[in-house]
């Protein structure tokens, strides 16, 4: 076991702390995960990690799984710190007990693959929606969601802590939006945008390739992005009701696409009897 980091003025904490901005994370290429459930998570995916920090009562607690640790990824450090240190490093105004210093994997797409099912997301700031999104789409079993340059960053701590662990399964994908649509466009996905005036998504058909494009709950889409869509679909509210939170829209959007698809695999599965 290292000794243990006592001081907040040590230098490697220092530039640990500084990963807190956006802009040093990209400049590092390496971002914090804080917490157990979310370190854990990481460590099951095999998420590139340099180090974790924790404190000594953690280390004591967590002895078997250290020592598996040093075993099987001899990269790692594993640095007992201090419990003000720690509280340094934690974004959170509790100090948790252990947290990762992970490697930061280039989110840029320049291409993708026909999608099945997907959403994307234009100019959307609030990190737990950001964070909600990804959940959700991965327990409707869609691909990564698909982010917009302008949206906020993706490896920001309240992204990572609102996926509950989904984050390292399924990291977000950043690309040029209207490149990504015209793309997916000639590969036959139909891409579909959302907004009020839309025709309902009750009377649509979301059994074939389908890409959601959300914009944020105040702005709503761009012009320049509606237009590249080849239909627009939308939530029927009560009067009154502008607009729901974005990852409550992408929800009802995805789960309806996945109820779609599971009555068309069953009725294929019979069919076939």
């Amino acid at each position: 076991m290292e000794p243990p980091i006592t001081s907040v003025q040590n230098g490697w904490i220092k530039s640990l702390k500084r990963l807190h901005h956006a802009s040093e994370r990209h400049e590092q290429k390496r971002f914090l995960i804080e917490g157990p459930h979310l370190v854990e998570e990481a460590i099951a995916t095999q998420w590139p990690l340099e180090a974790i920090c924790y404190s000594l009562e953690w280390g004591y607690a967590n002895q078997r799984h250290l020592s598996r640790l040093a075993k099987t990824s001899n990269k790692i450090l594993l640095q007992p710190v201090a419990e003000r240190v720690l509280k340094q490093l934690s974004t959170t105004d509790s100090a948790c007990s252990v947290i990762a210093i992970a490697s930061l994997i280039d989110p840029y797409s320049t291409s993708l693959d026909k999608l099945t099912l997907a959403v994307a997301v234009e100019s959307l700031q609030d990190p737990g929606n950001l964070g909600a999104l990804i959940r959700i789409a991965a327990a409707s079993g869609a691909s990564p969601v698909i982010l917009g340059p302008d949206c906020v960053d993706a490896t920001n701590p309240k992204v990572l802590r609102s996926t509950a662990g989904q984050w390292f399964r399924s990291p977000p994908i950043v690309a040029d939006l209207v490149a990504m649509i015209r793309l997916q466009r000639a590969l036959g996905v139909q891409v579909l945008a959302a907004a009020a005036d839309g025709d309902s998504f009750w009377e649509a058909d979301f059994q074939g390739p389908t890409l959601f494009v959300l914009g944020n709950e105040g702005a709503g889409l761009s012009l320049e992005l509606r237009s590249e869509c080849s239909g627009v679909i939308s939530i029927p509210m009560a009067k009154g009701v502008e607009s729901l939170n974005v990852s409550i829209a992408g929800a009802l959007l995805l789960f309806e696409a996945k109820r779609q698809r599971n009555i068309l695999a069953r009725n294929v599965a019979s069919s076939s009897i």
